[in-house]
Order: C-alpha cells, then structure tokens, then sequence
C-alpha cells in the first residue's frame, strides 16, 4: 500500500508519498498551487508536475497509490470547494478526498486530532478536535475578521511605525529598527502594497518588519511589547472559544503551526505560554503539514498505522512524535 499527501498552499506545495511501513520514499516540493493566487489553470499545472515527479521519484504509477488525500489553502465556501474539486478531478487519481490545508496541520500536529491547531503563516486560520468532532474557526481575511497571519501582524508593525513618525501615536524603535534594515525611509516602500507591484518584495520587507518587532521588543520597546500582547490575546480568544463548545482532557496540546510560530522569537513562545497556563502544553512541529495528509490518506484507506508508522515517517524529518 502506498500513501499520498498533497499540502496546497500559497507560497508553496508539499507531495509525499510513504508506504505501509510509514517510510517516506518520495517528497517533492514546488511552487504554491492555490488557485487564488495563480488561477486554476496554473494550479492544476503544479499539482499534476509535482505528483508525476513525486511518482518519478517513488518509481510508482497513478494506480499504485492506494488513497491520496489533499490539503487545500482557500477551501473554505462552497463556491471555492467546487473550483478545487474541479481541479483535482482533471488529476484522474483514483481514491482521494481533501479539505482546507487547517484540517491536515491539525493531524499533523496532535497525530489523534486531540487538540487546538492555531496556524499562522501568510495568513491564519484555526482547527480543534475532541475526538468526537473536528471544528473550525475563522482562517478568512483581516476584512472579515482575522488578527493573525505574517502579513497582518507585519502590518501592525508597519502602522506603528508611520502613526510613531507623524506623531499619532506612541514613540517606538521599530522605526529606527526597521529603517536601519532597508536603508529608506519606511514610506518609500509604500507602493509594494499596490495591485500591480511585485508581492514577493512586500513579503521579504513583512519578514524584515517582523525581525524589528522582535528586536524592539527585546529592548522593552512599548509599542513592540503591546503587539506581542495583541497576539497573544488573540490566541487567548481562540483557545476560549474552543474550549466552550468542546471537551478536552489537560493538558490540552495547542498546536502553533505556519512559518510565523515556527520562526518566532522564544520571549513570543514563552508569553503565549504564561498566558495560557500549565494547563495546555504548547507544540511547535518541526515537521511539514503533509504529514498530516499522509495519515488522513492512510485513514481514509482504512489502514491503522501504529507508533513505528508515524515514527518512521518523522524520521525523514529529523522529528519526533
């Protein structure tokens, strides 16, 4: 038997194919394939090039694999659902299934979806599951209601920064910080946010923007540590309302997913920590989200893997369960 998972994200797309055993025997990654940011036919070009190379890789063939299951970024309406389904249909894979690219992190993080997944990469979004159910909450836009995600939380520093400068606000050192960094004022790099301009420049200026909130904070910076709080207060709410509507056994795994967490500064990590008490253990995986597509491939194949399964497959990755 032969397992695939597929993580379809913004920025870029992980294949993996395992076998009974769990053992990895080929992982590609390419470009990101959500058709929102590159439209379907794009998509539907990345995916099937890096499935056929993953299967080059595996030396295995389309009807070799046993059940491959997708995790899709932008899966969220039905209209959406549809647009990814009519995607992956021109695959021709035999067994498959997917859901939004939350749902995977959420396996990939607690193994037995027992747990609170917060992911915060470009943007964020939020799983939990008791094992009874699985829920969702949020993973739209800031318009409609989200607080974390690279490029929101970048842009918080951003605001700071210009309401410091024409005096609207509080003094803070993320603006010599920052400015120090691009060797510009922060007003000339403006015009990046605009329709037409090139998104990956805006997206290295969010990393540098997110380096000098850490930095200021480090310094006791006000503003920067008054950031950091708005964070951890918006995990804090996420945490709450899961907790109200689902039973969870202490400690209770908060899953901190996405390259926002996995790059954070450990004074982050240890405020959200503090704030949430010794009653929820925090993981940061090492481990990609397609590893939770494999699992769901195997789950959805009706194959119980065990321990060494999911031991053998972190192997690869240098991680452990």
């Amino acid at each position: 038997m032969y397992f695939m998972g597929i993580d379809v994200g913004g920025s870029k797309t992980d294949v993996a194919i395992v076998d009974k055993n769990g053992k990895l025997i080929s992982h590609v990654r390419a470009s990101g394939a959500n058709y929102q940011g590159v439209g379907v036919q794009k998509a539907y070009e990345i995916l099937k090039s890096a499935i056929n190379d993953a299967l080059q890789k595996s030396s295995l063939n389309y009807n070799e694999l046993s059940y491959s299951y997708f995790g899709v970024a932008g899966a969220d309406m039905d209209y959406e659902i549809k647009i990814v389904k009519s995607i992956l249909e021109r695959l021709q894979l035999k067994n498959y299934d997917f859901d939004n690219d939350g749902r995977i992190a959420l396996k990939s993080g607690t193994f037995d979806d027992k747990g609170i997944l917060i992911s915060c990469g470009t943007g964020g979004i939020t799983y939990a599951g008791d094992g009874k159910k699985i829920a969702r909450k949020g993973g739209f836009s800031r318009f409609f209601g989200e607080r974390l995600g690279a490029f929101v939380i970048a842009s918080m520093v951003a605001s700071a920064i210009i309401r410091s400068k024409d005096q609207r606000d509080e003094n803070t050192l993320m603006k010599q910080i920052f400015e120090s960094k691009i060797n510009q004022p922060i007003e000339e790099i403006m015009h990046y946010e605009y329709a037409n301009e090139d998104k990956s420049k805006l997206a290295e200026y969010a990393i540098l923007l997110i380096q000098s909130l850490y930095e200021a904070a480090h310094q006791f910076d006000y503003v920067a540590l008054r950031i950091m709080g708005n964070i951890v207060d918006e995990i804090i709410k996420i945490v709450t309302a899961y907790r109200k509507e689902m039973y969870f056994t202490s400690p209770v795994k908060v899953v901190l997913e996405g390259s926002f967490f996995k790059k954070a500064d450990p004074i982050l990590i240890n405020m959200i920590q503090s704030a949430l008490s010794d009653e929820y253990i925090l993981i940061i995986p090492k481990h990609p989200p397609v590893v939770g597509a494999v699992l769901l491939a195997a789950e959805k194949a009706g194959y119980k893997y065990d321990e060494n399964f999911i031991a053998n497959l972190l192997s690869h990755w240098g991680g452990k369960k």
